[in-house]
This record gives C-alpha cells, structure tokens and sequence, in this order.
C-alpha cells in the first residue's frame, strides 16, 4: 500500500468567495495521493493585505510561519500573493523550516496520476489568462496549459497576450490598466479562436468573470475544468452571485457581517467590465 505524503494545503483568505475551487483542489490533491489538510483564514494570512503597515504586515507574517512551522509538513500554496510574499517578505524576517510548492507545480509534477482521473469530456477550446510577473518565480504559463491539455476535449489555443503583473489584482486602483487587460482579453480570445478564457488565479478569475456576466466571453478557473473531467459536482457560487448578488443570501452574508459585505464585497459583485 502505498503511504501518502501529508501535505498543509494553504488557501488563504478567499474561502468565502471561492469554496468550489478550494474544496474541488483538495479533492484532486487527495485523488493523486496526497493526505491534504486545509489551513487558511485570518490566523493563516500572508500580511499582504497589510502591505501599507509594515508592522501589522510583520506581525501576520511571523505568526503565520509560525503556525506553518509547527505543522511539520511541506506547504501547497493556492493563491499566488500569498506564495510571491513567503519568499519576497515574510521568510526573510523569519525562518522558514518548511518545504514549499505551489499548486500548479505540485499537479504538474504529478500529472501522469491525475490523467487516468480526466474521464469526462470538456468540449472547449480555450486561451489560458497568462501573467508577465509571477511566471518568472514558478513557470505557470507553460505548466498549466500542460495540465489541461490532459482533459479530453479541452483544446488550448495560444495568443501572444501577457497581462502584466502577478495577477489582475495589482491593478485594482489603476481602473484604466484594468479596463486595458479586459479588452485585451476579449481580443486575444476572440482572435485565437476561444470559446472561453481560463484563470490561473483565482483573483484573476474573480475580476475577469465579469466578461462572462456581461456577455462578453465565458471565463473560467483551471481548477473548474479539472473538477468537471473528475466528475465533481461544486457549483460555481461565485459567478451566480456576480450575476446576482442577492444570491449570496442572508446567511452567508450574516457569516461574515453585513458590514464587511456592503464594503468590500457587494460592490466587487456589482461591478461591470467595460468591453464592446
């Protein structure tokens, strides 16, 4: 019998707003051979988001290797900020004395277990959403097509299109850069010939989804595809709450306060790409 490898699968601070993937990655991580367990949430955040307070940025930081530390097992990294910062930020103040992965390269290692798992047929041809930045720490641009390529009836077209950056989200407070990487998008989709865009982030996907809500191509995230081939049934809620919020219903939004919900999340599900 073979003895699988025990792994911490860090998802950091999404997990409202994209359950379906995180579950759907520890479903396909299990599958290929691996003991996953999830840690995630504010007592395992990265600091990014408190970039601008180096000391309250420091202090997430050195509590959260910490905690990873204590764990004893090799590190699968979801979200590319939180991967970018381990080795840019809070490794460099603090010791780090686990092995680290990322989620592409660990399913790209091993994707001669994760073929035979691809029985259902994705009819699709697809441009996959490509980033300058965080390619150049682990090389996603060539991995990830690679993957899906394994899903029968995924056909993946290429374009010559980089989005700068790591991911969409650098731009946020650039709406005209953002603007920019929405129409060079559609254009790049519509020139190669796609039928939809796929993410390799899910902040990617969270703010290219949009041109799928606006009618403008249909987006989804590689995780996505995957759980469709393996026959995993998680429904995308976060593309039917951009579609309408009042989707997301009084008790998840209880979950985490109303507050919160009005700030940061209901004008994130309200907002529309600009795109002919």
């Amino acid at each position: 019998m073979d003895v699988k490898e025990e792994i911490t699968f860090w998802y950091g601070c999404n997990v409202l707003r994209h359950g379906d993937i995180i579950h759907a990655c520890l479903d396909i991580l299990r599958a290929v051979g691996f003991e996953a367990s999830p840690v995630g949430g504010p007592d395992y955040c990265c600091g990014t988001v408190k970039d601008a307070n180096q000391v309250a940025a420091g202090g997430m930081a050195t509590r959260t290797v910490g905690k990873l530390n204590g764990l004893e097992r090799r590190v699968v990294a979801w979200c590319p900020s939180c991967h970018s910062h381990m080795s840019d930020f809070m490794e460099r103040a603090n010791e780090r004395r686990f092995d680290m992965t990322y989620l592409v390269e660990l399913l790209h290692a091993h994707r001669a277990k994760l073929a035979p798992l691809l029985v259902h047929r994705v009819p699709m041809r697809v441009l996959v959403h490509k980033h300058v930045g965080f390619n150049e720490l682990v090389p996603v641009n060539r991995m990830a097509p690679e993957i899906l390529a394994l899903i029968p009836g995924v056909e993946v077209v290429e374009d010559a299109y980089l989005a700068p950056g790591y991911m969409c989200t650098s731009f946020l407070q650039v709406p005209a850069a953002m603007e920019d990487i929405h129409a060079s998008t559609v254009k790049a989709a519509r020139g190669a010939g796609a039928e939809a865009v796929v993410t390799l982030f899910h902040q990617c996907y969270r703010e290219l989804v949009g041109l799928d809500t606006v009618g403008a191509v249909p987006v989804y995230n590689y995780i996505q595809l995957i759980a469709r081939s393996m026959g995993l049934a998680y429904a995308d809620e976060y593309k039917a709450w951009k579609k309408d919020p009042s989707q997301v219903g009084e008790k998840r939004i209880a979950q985490v306060g109303i507050e919160f919900f009005d700030r940061a999340i209901l004008p994130e599900l309200k907002k529309r790409p600009r795109v002919s």
